[in-house]
């Protein structure tokens, strides 16, 4: 329903559409909450010239009409005969008590150029529909790739817009091997400054920046869904953040999401309200089935319109109400799921950011919710700890165990660093201690769930992070030039010839994409388990055509390792190609490199 509101293009006619929910006309609207109190609501904005008066004036500016809608209703306003370009506007608000308030637009398709936070839309430009995957993969085929836009393109990019700095990289992310692109979010933000999009405002449009060129100002959501086209040729999936917890409504009556400054009381605001646990802005009240309707139909238009082929669900700890299915990220994900059978897309992703104080307890939370997957934090603790240590014991065998536990057809997102976090290589001691990540890189790569590298940790980026507060919200911009392949950096060259190698073994063999693990919860006589003496883990992988034993060793010393074998004959090291003979199923004495592996392989 929400898709449909907003300024709605027709050729060269606009019409604006604006809707509030009534639970007077429909009860399921909401069981808090009120009505907005409006007394009349004009359109102003930069395209009124054209029309033949004055922008922003108020006096030529449109006055909406408002009609009845099956669950509310509906303020309308059209224009017609603006010339191609992007246009911004604004709802200017004359409540009944006479006080008045610009707000945004809740659907509008395009952020404003400015701290505003103005609505807009484009007459023109370019136009194309995203293609989807030929080949869609479930989750745990996949090999994720944590991209930042800014971040990743600060380095390099020029004048070019963000996005379109985005696809002049496609061919190194395709060369890593990734198979999947999770952005962090892109909806826009409030002041049009930098951000990690966590603070949303406008769910429905692209953050202008993000999309913005000069020289081609109607072609901005093209932009990006060019973009996802060209991932889609290459058969990378793109999965989007999506902050439904809260959002940022803001402290000046003007500016912040409109769905709360309409509202004569902004305490009326059905959309707004606290649900369960909120903590960062303002929460989203998912007892009222007009919140629940609006996000449902923000994820189905970015899933349609755009092709997404999954979603990462910040936060969801905010917005679940253990024991009630029919509330919150609940009823969202079995919402959708119901949507995307009937539209033959089961197999999207959608994925929980879950932070339980107890970071297992999110596996049964995400089993209750019928999620495909959670982001899964004790792999990155874990793996942390052992990079900066160089220690391992019987926590490490249960977060390479990362899909015990979890609900047949749903797993881990599996990483050793992630945006919230200082990088590895800064955990590991710094950048001159590169090599310390490398057992963490084999793990990730080599254990049961869905890898996601951060970007930067594939050529050793360093940054490091406070634990909280919000000086955590920086720029970390990627050092292509001095760090990337190519650059002539040594450890960045390393580290990315490893990460390509493992990523290539990882998709071109099922065993490792399996859920098969061995040993847990404890060491094993024969060799296998986490041993603290040495640093050295040993376990075993296995589907019906393969088998794997892979041996890490975190210590700075080689090690010397008696490695146990489930059958006798030839295994070969994947890593090095040295190729073994294993005669009384083991490997006596074999020499494990420091802060390095081995990954026998024997096909059945």
């Amino acid at each position: 329903m929400y898709e449909s509101f907003g300024a709605v293009v027709d050729g060269s006619r606009v019409e604006f559409r604006l809707f509030f929910p009534d639970n007077a006309v429909d009860p399921s609207q909401y069981v808090r909450g009120g009505l907005p109190h409006i007394r009349e609501i004009r359109v102003r904005g930069d395209f009124q010239s054209a029309l033949g008066g004055r922008d922003w004036d108020f006096a030529s500016a449109l006055v909406m009409r408002r009609e009845p809608h099956p669950s509310g209703w509906l303020y309308r306003a059209e224009i017609d005969g603006l010339a191609e370009g992007y246009y911004q506007y604004k709802y200017f608000v004359t409540f009944e008590n006479e006080t008045t308030r610009w707000c945004s637009d809740p659907s509008t398709r395009y952020g404003g150029s400015d701290e505003h936070e103005n609505a807009a839309f484009v007459i023109g430009g370019n136009f194309t529909r995203v293609r989807p995957l030929a080949r869609p993969l479930p989750l745990k085929e996949l090999v994720l790739y944590e991209l930042m836009i800014d971040d990743f393109t600060a380095d390099y990019r020029g004048a070019l817009a963000p996005v379109d700095a985005v696809a002049a990289k496609l061919d190194y992310l395709e060369q890593l091997g990734v198979n999947a692109v999770a952005f962090m979010p892109w909806t826009s933000w409030p002041g049009g400054g930098f951000s990690w999009g966590y603070d949303p405002v406008q769910f429905f449009a692209v953050e202008y920046r993000y999309v913005h060129d000069p020289a081609t100002p109607a072609d901005k959501l093209f932009k990006l869904k060019s973009l996802i086209n060209a991932l889609h040729e290459r058969n990378i999936h793109v999965i989007m953040d999506g902050v439904f917890n809260h959002v940022s409504a803001g402290v000046d009556p003007n500016h912040g999401f409109p769905y709360f400054w309409l509202y004569m009381n902004p305490a009326d605001s059905p959309y707004i309200g606290p649900f369960e646990r909120g903590g960062f802005f303002e929460e989203f009240d998912y007892r009222n089935g007009c919140v629940n309707q609006f996000i449902r139909d923000v994820c189905l238009y970015w899933l349609e319109s755009f092709g997404v082929d999954g979603i990462r669900f910040d936060y969801t700890l905010g917005f679940f109400r253990r024991g009630s299915p029919e509330l919150g990220i609940s009823k969202l994900v079995a919402d959708l799921k119901d949507a995307l059978a009937e539209r033959g897309r089961p197999e999207v992703a959608l994925i929980l950011e879950h932070l339980t104080d107890n970071r297992y307890q999110a596996i049964d939370d995400t089993n209750r919710i019928c999620a495909g997957a959670c982001w899964f934090d004790p792999f990155m603790f874990e793996a942390q700890r052992s990079a900066g240590a160089g220690v391992v014991d019987g926590r490490t065998l249960r977060v390479l165990n990362a899909s015990l536990d979890f609900a047949p057809g749903k797993g881990p997102v599996t990483y050793i660093e992630n945006h919230d976090h200082s990088a590895i290589v800064h955990e590991a001691g710094g950048r001159h201690r590169w090599f310390k990540t490398q057992p963490a890189a084999i793990t990730l790569l080599t254990s049961p769930g869905t890898p996601m590298i951060h970007n930067g940790q594939e050529f050793g980026e360093d940054y490091w992070l406070p634990h909280e507060g919000p000086g955590r919200v920086q720029p970390r911009p990627l050092r292509w030039a001095s760090r990337a392949p190519g650059s002539g950096d040594f450890a960045g060259e390393r580290l990315y010839d490893v990460y390509r190698q493992l990523i290539r073994l990882r998709r071109d063999h099922p065993a490792l994409r399996s859920a098969n693990f061995f040993p847990y919860p404890f060491n094993h006589p024969d060799g296998y388990g986490a041993f603290p003496e040495t640093g050295v883990v040993v376990y075993h992988r296995w589907d019906e055509q393969e088998r794997f034993i892979i041996a890490v060793n975190y210590s700075d010393f080689d090690r010397w390792v008696d490695i146990p074998f489930p059958t006798n004959g030839p295994w070969q090291d994947l890593l090095s190609g040295e190729t073994v003979t294993v005669a009384g199923w083991r490997l006596d004495n074999y020499r494990v490199p420091s802060n390095w592996g081995a990954i026998f392989f024997q096909r059945v």
